[in-house]
This record gives structure tokens, C-alpha cells and sequence, in this order.
């Protein structure tokens, strides 16, 4: 944990997460008294420039989308310092954490987070952007039961993190970056966030990934050349439309996948189907 920073006009009380670049703290606004989420850039992060850089296109994003499946930011200071964005404290816990304690999760429910969280991402896509770091950390299951897609950090426009790239940047989290993205001349679209989701509803059904953990080269290697492992075999008996999704939803090639908005469409129609189901059996 770094020292906690100050920032004028809101009280930092703890560190609650963050990444190489920034922190995450509950703050509380002393102007109004709410409790809210505060991202800074961290002051012991040497390259300041592209943490800035990715902070002001997360305001952008952030400000410019409201989804009830995506968390809010309600402020951004990001053109000179002290670099911060204000957000929702949601109250709840990560998918993360609840795959480290249950290990992997039912049918039903896996369907019901991952089809919220893709009506987030189907929003983020619409409006022009990528999520960019599609993951079960950045899932916050609320305590009303609903699923909130969190932390745009890496959220950008199609092609706009080419320079980024060809620098050698691993933008994203490597066990789940599409195959496009672990090329000698990496590239991405939308496909490469519901490949992304993809990889997650696999790990919330299967308890793993799809692919085997291993070193930054062997993973990308594996994304590239490898297919993924078997759900069938590894989560036992599932609907054949929710295998053909997942299949399709990590097809090594980004034009055979489905778009956000069609796995909302497809995962809706799962959820019908599973409640007919139960409906039938308790009649």
C-alpha cells in the first residue's frame, strides 16, 4: 500500500485496490458528506505521462457512458495535477473474490452476471469504445444481487492504442487477451472484449481457465495457436446453446464471434429457457 495522497475537497480513508499505475481509495466528499470511489495516478509510478494519458481516456469514457451494469464516474480532474477520477463506492465484492472462495459458480448464476456485464459492455461498445480489460476483478457483485462492471482503465477507441502496442505495452490482462492481441503485430475490435468475457464465463463455469497458466510468452503463444480446453469436460453437463456460445465467444478469429449485444441476446434466451425448466420440474 502507498501513502494515502491527498486531494482537495474529499477525505481519502483507505486504499481499496488499484494496479501498477493508479490507486483506488473510499473517499468521502466533505462538500456533500456521500462516500464515493477516488482513482489517482500513483505518485511512486515512474512513466506519469501514460498513466495521465490513460486516466484522461477513462474520464472520457467514463463520463460519456451510463449503463446500470456499469459503475458511474461522477467527476474527473485529469488535465493537471493532482490526476484523479471520482466514482461509485459500490458495496459488494469482486467476482474475483467469489471464485476464490466457491471455486466456480452454478449455471444460472454464471449466465445472470455474465449477461449483465454484456449489456454493459454491448453499452461501451455502442458509444464507440473498448473495455479493454475484460476480467472477473473487474466484475463487482452488488449486494442486491446485480453484477457491475468496473474499472475503464484501459477503456479506448478501436486503434487508438497502436503506439501503445508497437512500444511494447501488454495493454490488458494476459490470460485473457484475445489472439489478437498476443501477434508480433497485435490489433483489436470489440470481438477482443467478448473474447475476454468469454474466457471469464469459461473460469466462472469451469473453475479454470482455458488455457493453461504459464509465462507471458507461453500464454500468448497458447491464445494464438491453441485451442481452448474442453467446457464440456470441465464443468460437466451444461445446455448445448451455452457450450456453442462459449465456443464461439473464444473462436480464435474475431470475425466468428458474436457481438456483445448478441451474447445478451443469446444469454437472455438461456435464462428463459433455464426458468421454463424449473417451472416444469416444480410443477
Amino acid at each position: 500500500m502507498q501513502p494515502i495522497q491527498s486531494i482537495p475537497g474529499y477525505l481519502l480513508l483507505r486504499q481499496l485496490g488499484g494496479g501498477p499505475m493508479t490507486a483506488v481509495y473510499e473517499a468521502r466528499d466533505l462538500e456533500t458528506g456521500e462516500s464515493c470511489a477516488i482513482k489517482v495516478v500513483r505518485e511512486d509510478w515512474d512513466d506519469e505521462e501514460t498513466a495521465v494519458k490513460l486516466l484522461q481516456r477513462e474520464a472520457r469514457a467514463g463520463l460519456a457512458i451510463r449503463h446500470p451494469h456499469l459503475v458511474r464516474l461522477s467527476h474527473a480532474q485529469v488535465m493537471h495535477a493532482p490526476h484523479y477520477l471520482v466514482m461509485d463506492l459500490l458495496s459488494g465484492e469482486s467476482l474475483r473474490r467469489r471464485l476464490q472462495r466457491d471455486y466456480r459458480l452454478g449455471i444460472s448464476e454464471a449466465v445472470w452476471i455474465v449477461r449483465q456485464t454484456a449489456e454493459a459492455l454491448a453499452a461501451i461498445h455502442q458509444a464507440g469504445f473498448l473495455h479493454g480489460d475484460m476480467k472477473p476483478d473487474n466484475i463487482c457483485l452488488i449486494d442486491d444481487g446485480s453484477a457491475v462492471l468496473t474499472d475503464l482503465g484501459f477503456a479506448h477507441r478501436p486503434g487508438e492504442n497502436a503506439a501503445f502496442l508497437r512500444a511494447g505495452y501488454v495493454l490488458g490482462t494476459a490470460n485473457y487477451l484475445a489472439p489478437e492481441l498476443c501477434d508480433e503485430w497485435p490489433s483489436e475490435d470489440t470481438p477482443s472484449d467478448v473474447f475476454s468475457l468469454g474466457v471469464t464465463l469459461f473460469e466462472m463455469l469451469a473453475g479454470q481457465l482455458p488455457y493453461p497458466a504459464g509465462s507471458l510468452q507461453q500464454t500468448f503463444r497458447r491464445h494464438r495457436s491453441d485451442p481452448p480446453g474442453d467446457i464440456r469436460r470441465l464443468a460437466g453437463p451444461l445446455p448445448p446453446a451455452l457450450v456453442d456460445l462459449i465456443d464461439a465467444m473464444l473462436a480464435n478469429r474475431p470475425e466468428d464471434r458474436p457481438r456483445a449485444a448478441g451474447v445478451v441476446q443469446q444469454l437472455v434466451m438461456l435464462e428463459i429457457s433455464t426458468l421454463r425448466m424449473r417451472h416444469r420440474l416444480v410443477g
